[in-house]
């Protein structure tokens, strides 16, 4: 695993406290780093190595991914590389968490794809978004109003631009889904899709008691070919990825609310805060 060069905080991230910053990096190359914020990443030019935890992933004109919080990742081996980022407040974002939970494809840009991304998955590349060139100048129109460099100010317009935000969000996710939905009669994603039901189902769930068998039943998959499936597309079994969510979660509840590490505990699905603090170490993270 890559060490970890450094880590970017919320704070010193932000202007003036409001929860996006959109902005442009041109020949871009980052050593290995980790931040308490999500960040779209979409590639306007050039090519590169996205390195995510122990993956190496290369990317070019067109991709666009979502690093969420707490991951590790960098840029390495670019030529001409152009990102637009686009940094989040994990609280700019929970405050529409009921209305983008209904939106098709949030779930799998936000948090799925990042995952697949990121492990020793053998997931197809129809899971993994990629704008035509139509595409990327249609959304470029958009990135222009929320921009650092747009004219229209924070102070002055910021209830447009968090709508704007929004917007680009959706609508994303909508191509993502589109181009996952394209696919899902191909020999290939037939488990795909209800792997990818599994994941919704866990993400959805991962506070209460989820049994092996509850997932059977929920993607109509015998336990044999599920726990098979599972994990020749995730790359782990199905209760390893259940904790490590419930673990990702956990750190992120502590860091953002008031609730006692006993009561995130049983928020997050674990037992106690003994079961938590054994799965935390086990994952490599601590409280």
């Amino acid at each position: 695993m890559m060490e970890v060069k450094f880590h970017c905080d919320e704070e010193c991230n932000f202007h003036k406290g409001y929860g996006v910053r959109a902005f442009t990096y041109t020949d871009y190359s980052i050593e290995m780093h980790s931040h308490d914020f999500y960040e779209v990443n979409i590639v306007f030019a050039g090519s590169g190595t996205h390195c995510i935890k122990n993956r190496e992933i290369r990317v070019s004109r067109g991709d666009v991914f979502v690093i969420p919080p707490m991951v590790p990742h960098a840029y390495t081996d670019t030529n001409g590389l152009e990102v637009y980022h686009i940094l989040l407040q994990k609280s700019f974002l929970d405050r529409n968490k009921i209305e983008s939970e209904q939106v098709r494809g949030f779930l799998q840009l936000t948090e799925i794809e990042p995952f697949l991304r990121g492990s020793a998955s053998n997931a197809s590349g129809n899971f993994y978004l990629r704008l035509s060139y139509t595409q990327l100048m249609e959304l470029n129109g958009e990135l222009s109003f929320i921009d650092e460099l747009s004219p229209f100010s924070w102070e002055e317009c910021s209830a447009m631009k968090y709508h704007a935000t929004w917007k680009i969000l959706y609508w994303l996710s909508e191509l993502l889904n589109r181009q996952i939905n394209s696919a899902k009669d191909t020999p290939k994603m037939k488990y795909e899709m209800q792997i990818l039901g599994a994941l919704e189902y866990i993400h959805n769930n991962y506070g209460e008691k989820i049994t092996i068998d509850d997932i059977c039943r929920e993607v109509y998959l015998s336990r044999s070919t599920f726990l098979r499936a599972f994990r020749s597309v995730c790359g782990i079994p199905p209760m390893e990825y259940l904790n490590s969510y419930r673990c990702r979660k956990a750190l992120e509840q502590l860091g953002s609310s008031g609730c006692s590490k006993t009561e995130t505990a049983h928020s997050c699905g674990f037992f106690d805060l003994s079961h938590m603090q054994r799965m935390l170490k086990k994952h490599g993270l601590t409280l």
